[in-house]
């Protein structure tokens, strides 16, 4: 994804770590703590209709890769040879060691990306040839570590290194510019091979399939362009990519221009909130979408249906205030928003009170505590919760009705 945080970069040699050895039995041991940690950092789970399997074929598919390498070779032993999973353990291994301290924009570990690459091509696109999959792992060994196209040839061979070669962006040289040099490995990548193109967009759909976690939303708008310009098309070399770019181009839309009507906050809300889910387990962004649906019903302005999909954006996701207003949100609904979003430790009576301070929002309250209220999502939960919830919500229309009697 655009903007990694990388210890360490091709671009500046001369500021390199000095070259980890993965032969090394120390560097290999560190790289063993990643193949038994117990859990994902970033844990996903997966809309209705995915599965793990990589059979993604819906809307807004999500491949998070695997929490360890133990989880990963679990999976990938139902459809790999031992044989071939041991070749690509050892690629792992190598790969953890040659980007050590690496994270990725949204703050996870790297090689949680270089996982997701090899989840979609060994499962989602039913690879089984070893270069490739190897190359999976390995793609950004020679372009953002110290790592050589020399290392990968001794290590994994001719075939393996050859693949990360024609997918590495070339060094900027004396004379040249950032731009010529990315333009001409993009002119030069449409010209790929299948093996070469199915690498890359594997690596692609890695980075985008979560562009709204990327913290700076310029970037969010121009790698989105670039995909929808440069890749989405490539896709086509293979009908699974690309109905899976097709899906994502659509549900990003939104960062085409400001998030201003409903339809744009409709897609921004479940790009947000399209790993979560409810306390029943049902897709959280149902319950914006509710929650919205009774604010119209109920009058409300379109400022105020937009503040009813994006209320729980800022208390639940990864989105800032700052984001909702460089996304182009306006300002009355990013006031809401703000008005609507509990603050840590913050007593529930008095995030009452100040949302009553910003009387729009007390409509959208409403309409959320309606929503929550329904007896189709409170059957869906056990008794002592639906028992506990249901004083927390009396209680908020209680206090709502005394702070504005007309009803906001």
């Amino acid at each position: 994804m655009p903007g990694s945080t990388r210890t360490t970069s091709r671009r500046s040699r001369s500021s390199r770590r000095p070259k980890p050895s993965c032969d090394a039995e120390t560097s290999v041991a560190s790289s063993r703590s990643v193949r038994s940690s117990a859990t994902s950092q970033f844990r996903s789970t997966f809309p209705t209709g995915t599965t793990t399997g990589g059979t993604c074929l819906v809307d807004n598919a999500i491949f998070p890769g695997w929490g360890d390498w133990d989880a990963a070779r679990t999976v990938l032993r139902d459809q790999l040879s031992e044989e071939l999973v041991d070749q690509l353990g050892a690629a792992f291994d190598a790969a953890v060691v040659w980007h050590q301290d690496q994270t990725r924009p949204a703050g996870e570990p790297y090689w949680q990306h270089l996982l997701q690459v090899l989840q979609i091509l060994a499962l989602h696109l039913d690879i089984k040839d070893v270069d490739l999959l190897r190359a999976g792992l390995l793609h950004d060994v020679v372009e953002d570590t110290a790592g050589t196209r020399a290392d990968l040839v001794a290590r994994f061979g001719e075939g393996t290194a050859g693949l990360v070669d024609a997918v590495t962006i070339p060094e900027v040289r004396s004379g040249e510019s950032k731009g010529d040099v990315r333009a001409a490995y993009l002119a030069k990548l449409a010209r790929a091979p299948r093996d070469v193109l199915l690498l890359k967009l594997s690596d692609r759909y890695s980075n985008v399939q979560r562009l709204h976690t990327h913290p700076r939303v310029v970037k969010q708008r121009s790698y989105y362009a670039e995909t929808v310009e440069r890749f989405v098309p490539l896709a086509a070399v293979d009908e699974r990519l690309d109905r899976l770019f097709k899906h994502w181009a659509d549900a990003y839309s939104y960062l085409t221009g400001p998030v201003d009507s409903v339809e744009t906050a409709a897609k921004l809300a479940a790009a947000l909130h399209r790993e979560q889910v409810d306390k029943s387990g049902e897709p959280y962004v149902d319950h914006v979408r509710g929650a919205a649906a009774i604010a119209r019903a109920n009058g409300a302005r379109t400022d105020q249906e937009m503040a009813a999909l994006l209320h729980d954006t800022v208390e639940d996701t990864a989105c800032t205030l700052a984001q909702l207003r460089d996304l182009g949100v306006p300002d009355p609904v990013v006031d809401m928003v703000d008005a609507l979003t509990r603050r840590p430790g913050e007593p529930h009576d008095d995030y009452l009170m100040r949302l009553t301070r910003t009387p729009d929002a007390v409509l959208v309250k409403r309409a959320d505590i309606e929503h929550n209220s329904s007896p189709s999502r409170q059957s869906r939960l056990d008794p002592a919760t639906q028992a506990r919830l249901r004083e927390k919500y009396a209680h908020a229309v209680q206090v709502l009705d005394e702070a504005t009697p007309n009803h906001g």
